[in-house]
């Protein structure tokens, strides 16, 4: 896909001169006459009359409406460069409002940035040599499709740590963590990043809606474009490798950089942009042909231990932990009597215990004699009822806690990352089998759980095979090529 298209259209050649210091200059000519949006003075001063006066005007970087998104653009009117204007814009946004996918075209949405620039300055187009426009850098964007975003997050962690002899990592700061930059974006040949296109079109998304709700009638046409279902879908799992193709790059190879004659150089070679991608790319992607990346599905055990435990819990559970430690006391109680049992476990234990025993309503008194007269004492399955029906707690139906599932989930990667009889010695027996049982009520077998460790190790992947291109599925199946509202202007 053509994701971004820069372009510089000089000046006509009758309207530019060259001043004693070889500075190209347009003459006859006050920037103030075009009627800009902005116009900036970089000098501003008072002269002996008192009047304002400002001196080299400069003509800032602006955004010019077309259909949907908005198009930048900046107008170079002197300087040591030939005066030019400056336009750079996404074609596929400016086409259709977004670009998940789009046409590897260059033509139509070429053709759209001149349409609309002429719309808006028609007095500043009319100074152009719109015949000369220059191609000078060519986004071109490919995807692979991975399972989901999560699987994306972890393709791009696996290549922050990848470089080669000529393509190297950027320390460039990287928004949410979405996107890794290889070299620098000033290189005169190739700009390469990689990214997660579901993120980024979820921020994009926000960005138009704040914009919509200010009345803006392209950000509200935008909106309308990317909240559409299948579109969201079709971004998720999307891993895009994007390359900027600068000029030098096409001239290098003998591919023009004239406007025109590319568009009618892309006529006859219509994969030419395919194959400067592919061609900027290999070398990357011969890198990753040696590297194996381990596949763990994290994701998916937490959501099926999580959903074992709600299915679980489709009946009222009740939970007697707390009553058999109350009875347990009590028992204590009577066999060795308060000093003993108090000096055995310790102050907290002790009155925490007590202190239950008195909501079952049994008295300070009861309690402190029971050692003394034990057969006067109520029967101990009496006892057990009363200590029973106070101290049982019950889980309502459709309740689960996902500390549980969290916890159990952790227990699993353990396993997993350090093996069975590892893990087993870093537990107690009683716990070491109370989560090998809920696992095994989830689902995992026990015979999977204690090979866990060794599957796990084997589990791994050539990345080149688990990021695959394939160049037949980079748009949807109902696609329809774009075409530009102003394709009668060449």
């Amino acid at each position: 896909m053509n994701d971004m298209l820069k372009l510089r259209i000089p000046v006509d050649a009758s309207l530019v001169d060259m001043d004693s210091e070889g500075r190209h200059c347009i003459f006859g000519f006050n920037l103030l006459d075009l009627d800009l949006p902005r116009v900036e003075a970089r000098c501003v001063f008072k002269d002996d009359e008192g009047n304002v006066v400002n001196q080299v005007l400069n003509h800032p970087y602006d955004r010019l409406p077309t259909s949907f998104t908005k198009m930048a653009w900046k107008f170079h009117h002197e300087g040591k460069l030939w005066p030019h204007v400056e336009l750079k814009a996404s074609p596929a946004k400016i086409l259709q409002g977004h670009n998940v996918y789009g046409t590897d075209w260059i033509e139509e949405g070429a053709l759209e940035m001149l349409g609309h620039f002429s719309e808006a300055q028609p007095v500043l187009y009319g100074m152009l040599a719109v015949s000369e426009t220059e191609v000078m850098q060519i986004d071109v964007t490919y995807h692979a499709r991975l399972r989901d975003d999560r699987e994306v997050e972890r393709a791009l962690e696996f290549l922050r740590n990848i470089s080669t002899q000529h393509i190297r990592k950027s320390s460039k700061h990287a928004s949410y963590k979405n996107t890794v930059y290889f070299g620098s974006e000033r290189c005169k040949r190739f700009a390469r990043k990689v990214y997660g296109k579901s993120c980024e079109f979820q921020s994009q998304l926000q960005d138009q809606i704040k914009l919509a709700k200010t009345n803006d009638k392209s950000a509200m046409r935008v909106v309308e474009v990317m909240s559409d279902p299948d579109l969201q879908l079709f971004t998720k799992g999307l891993l895009r490798f994007e390359t900027g193709v600068k000029a030098y790059a096409l001239k290098e190879r003998n591919i023009p950089t004239n406007l025109f004659q590319l568009i009618r150089y892309q006529r006859a070679n219509p994969y030419f942009l395919r194959n400067l991608w592919t061609s900027a790319n290999r070398e990357l992607f011969e890198a990753l042909k040696g590297q194996n990346m381990k596949l763990t599905d994290d994701d998916s055990v937490y959501k099926n231990i999580l959903s074992a435990l709600e299915k679980a819990s489709a009946e009222d559970s009740i939970s007697t932990s707390i009553a058999q430690t109350a009875f347990k006391f009590y028992l204590d109680l009577e066999k060795f009597g308060v000093r003993t049992v108090q000096a055995d476990i310790g102050d907290e234990k002790f009155f925490r215990n007590f202190s239950n025993l008195l909501k079952c309503g049994f008295t300070r008194d009861y309690l402190a004699r029971l050692n003394l007269k034990p057969i006067e004492n109520v029967d101990h399955l009496t006892a057990y009822s009363i200590v029973l029906s106070t101290l049982k707690t019950v889980k309502k139906a459709g309740t689960v806690s996902k500390t549980q599932a969290r916890n159990l989930h952790t227990f699993y990667k353990e396993l997993r990352d350090y093996g069975y009889e590892t893990v087993r010695t870093n537990y107690s027996k009683s716990q070491f089998s109370a989560r090998i049982a809920s696992l095994i009520t989830c689902g995992f077998s026990k015979a999977q759980l204690q090979n866990l460790h060794s599957q796990t190790s084997n589990n791994i992947i050539p990345f080149i095979k688990y990021v695959e291109i394939n160049f037949d599925q980079q748009v949807p199946s109902n696609f329809v090529e774009p075409k530009s509202t102003f394709s009668k202007i060449a």
